[in-house]
């Protein structure tokens, strides 16, 4: 290959390149990841935090342009599934990465040549929206369906002292199981 054959591919992909930056798909799916704090862009492109993106065409964002969109798609996906249009054609090794991410898993696929590891640290990173908890954050439940009986006996064993709260009163009852 020659070096002026060589010098026009790289002008021709540069050129690509700037095109693909304007494309609409890119445009709003930048826009979406960059409102939810995911990506930061040194791009002109208004932050939407209600934009809906169809899932393809972010796949084709990180394939064409912009690879750090699929890196951390996959949280995008978890944190904030309502902004994607699309989710029954979800490619099947992404739903591995998304399952494996959901069980906190030490190891998963790689998807679009990006390691697991980088995908799953997003989806835990701690996130500007305060709604939004990482993945590896433990659920807790905070509410159980007791029987009223049940009730009044755990306000019964809390009024008497002998626990400071309901949940100290359960625990104790299952720590003796």
């Amino acid at each position: 290959m020659e070096i002026n054959e060589f010098l026009q591919k790289i002008k021709n992909k540069a050129a690509q390149n700037k095109l693909n930056r304007t494309d609409i798909r890119f445009t709003k799916t930048i826009a979406l990841l960059k409102a939810k704090g995911l990506l930061r862009t040194n791009q002109p492109i208004t932050a939407r935090t209600g934009a809906r993106v169809e899932l393809r065409d972010a796949i084709w964002a990180g394939r064409n342009v912009e690879p750090r969109i699929l890196e951390v798609l996959p949280a995008a996906l978890l944190h904030y599934r309502a902004n994607f249009i699309g989710l029954e054609n979800i490619p099947p090794k992404l739903e591995e990465v998304l399952k494996a991410i959901r069980n906190n898993a030490e190891l998963g696929p790689n998807f679009e040549g990006i390691e697991y590891a980088k995908m799953k640290s997003w989806a835990n990173a701690p996130l500007r929206d305060k709604r939004t908890k990482p993945v590896n954050e433990k659920k807790q439940k905070k509410t159980f369906g007791f029987q009223l009986k049940t009730i009044n006996k755990l306000q019964e064993l809390v009024a008497s002292g002998r626990f400071k709260d309901q949940t100290s009163a359960i625990e104790a009852a299952i720590e003796k199981l």
